[in-house]
């Protein structure tokens, strides 16, 4: 809570995939006392599992001092946004009908992100050696795998609570095909990516919030200006000549 409080005070040096991840995070606890309310307690359950799982690169980065490169925080809170305020509770996943397949496709590239960043970084300091081709199998097969079991989860929830996440076999095929495609899309630009990418790019979105929006610049004037104002009272007060009949020592 002490570290929220910190980076509200600091919000100009805040990035601005870390001011969009924190707002997505507040939404999503918002939603959570409405959906109590409703009564939609599977849903509440849900939001925050959700809002656990979102906080984890937060955690993670503060507590163990474990930073997570291209920007996954947002990445994965996005995703975790997606599906649980838009799919969810605005209904896209009924109302736009290729919202669940998109899903399919970012949530997998998201997953084999995270699974090429933690294995690159491993080989990268050396502590297992894989050839770039065989961590990109490996992004692809973990995105899968990650895919297959949130098929499981989707029957277990069907079975036990009579919803219809699942819409048949085919559903779940595409689903699956889905996934892998959003793994073979990480780990094509994640080769290339590392072969090719200048590694100061991954600065592009750490600009700060200040700077994006411009009040920072123009609150620092105010305060320049106020600053200079209350100078110049002062000035103006010590060389405010005394009333007349007194004397410098204050006396008649």
């Amino acid at each position: 809570m002490l570290n929220l409080v910190n980076m509200l005070r600091n919000w100009r040096t805040l990035s601005i995939t870390t001011g969009l991840s924190w707002l997505m995070k507040l939404l999503m606890v918002l939603l959570l006392p409405i959906a109590v309310m409703k009564g939609d307690y599977l849903f509440s359950v849900l939001t925050v599992f959700s809002i656990v799982l979102s906080l984890i690169p937060s955690l993670l980065e503060r507590s163990y001092r474990v930073t997570l490169p291209f920007e996954l925080d947002l990445l994965i809170t996005l995703s975790i946004f997606l599906n649980t305020f838009m799919g969810e509770w605005l209904d896209f996943y009924q109302k736009v009908w290729l919202w669940d397949k998109a899903l399919h496709v970012y949530g997998s590239a998201v997953v084999g992100l995270l699974a090429f960043v933690v294995v690159y970084t491993l080989n990268y300091t050396r502590k297992v050696r894989l050839s770039l081709p065989f961590i990109g199998i490996f992004t692809i097969t973990f995105a899968m795998a990650m895919g297959g079991l949130w098929e499981i989860g989707e029957f277990t929830v069907d079975s036990l609570f009579a919803k219809t996440t699942q819409n048949g076999l085919a559903d779940t095929m595409w689903d699956l095909i889905n996934d892998l495609i959003g793994g073979v899309i990480t780990a094509a630009i994640g080769m290339v990516y590392v072969r090719y990418a200048n590694p100061d790019a991954r600065k592009r979105l750490a600009k700060p919030l200040g700077e994006v929006i411009g009040l920072g610049r123009r609150i620092d004037r105010i305060k320049e200006q106020m600053e200079k104002a209350g100078s110049r009272k002062k000035k103006r007060g010590r060389e405010t000549p005394p009333p007349p009949g007194t004397d410098a020592g204050g006396g008649q």
